[in-house]
């Protein structure tokens, strides 16, 4: 074979190599910036979510303490139907919109039994269905639990604050 010919197969043989091996670290960058671009769009998307969970979520809850057995003004059917309308209404602004599907749902049992009660002694499922929807409102916002008191029990809760403050140090 002449000289000629094997320097130019060789040469097309390192080019062919050469372009693979840049081609493959081409997509593989491409392939790293898009998934970086994925993170980052989830994140802004996860942080949007949160803003608005936190500008939205003050409003339920304080529909939800009118419906707490210790409100200052006792609760009817004519006020728990007033309230069963401000669930409905805030489920179908930015709030609700937000809200995950399980905390939509404890919403639509509340606001179904604040509708449905006309008369008669207060339905234990309004406090249920309250009871679940702090709770999962609560998780919406990576908060978790219900506050827990109980007044014979002060005692080691205050012991508990005083733990938690001392680890602050």
């Amino acid at each position: 074979m002449p000289l000629g010919l094997q320097t130019a197969l060789i040469s097309a043989l390192v080019a062919i190599i050469t372009a693979g091996i840049t081609g493959y670290f081409t997509w593989s960058q491409v392939q790293r910036e898009k998934t970086k671009w994925l993170i980052d769009l989830k994140t802004s998307y996860s942080v949007e979510m949160y803003k608005t969970r936190l500008a939205s979520y003050p409003q339920i809850c304080q529909l939800l303490g009118k419906l707490s057995k210790h409100a200052p003004d006792p609760l009817t059917p004519a006020k728990a139907h007033q309230i069963g309308q401000e669930i409905h209404e805030w489920l179908y602004s930015p709030g609700g919109l937000c809200a995950e599907s399980s905390t939509r749902g404890a919403l639509k049992g509340l606001r179904h039994y604040c509708l449905e009660w006309k008369e008669g002694a207060r339905p234990a499922e309004i406090g249920q269905w309250r009871y679940t929807a702090l709770f999962l409102l609560r998780r919406d916002l990576d908060l978790q639990g219900i506050e827990s008191f109980d007044p014979k029990d002060s005692v080691s809760l205050l012991k508990r604050l005083q733990t938690e403050m001392d680890s602050m140090r």
